[in-house]
């Protein structure tokens, strides 16, 4: 009788790791440190309104804005020194073919699309 004891202690011990009663290892079961994020939410009465920061641009030189980030995407328009932009803080730059390129837009005129980084000056 105590060696079934023993055998079945041995056998239930083995498996206890396999069944989750330990610790993950797996970093994304982790509670995370509180990190800060680049937002802004405003609740009022009857609107609610998430804000992104962003930056503010303005073309050095004049350049052209494209549907996709590539000298050969779509042309949408050229825009001229001093004409202001808005980018997203922290938003995503792609290089392609050594160039870097970034998502801007502008409220007022509606234009949106990718510009090279090089032709853009920040301003804000």
């Amino acid at each position: 009788m105590l060696k079934k004891l023993i055998a079945v202690s041995l056998v239930a011990a083995m498996a206890l790791p396999v069944t989750g009663a330990f610790a993950s290892d797996n970093p994304t079961d982790r509670i995370r440190p509180h990190t800060p994020v680049d937002s802004t939410i405003t609740v009022e009465q009857g609107n609610d309104e998430v804000s992104i920061m962003a930056y503010s641009w303005t073309v050095k030189v004049a350049a052209n804005v494209r549907k996709t980030p590539s000298p050969t995407g779509e042309w949408v328009a050229t825009v001229p020194v001093g004409y202001k932009f808005t980018g997203q803080h922290g938003g995503q730059v792609w290089v392609v073919n050594g160039q870097e390129w970034v998502y801007v837009w502008n409220d007022t005129t509606g234009l949106k699309g990718y510009i090279l980084l090089s032709s853009l000056e920040e301003t804000g």
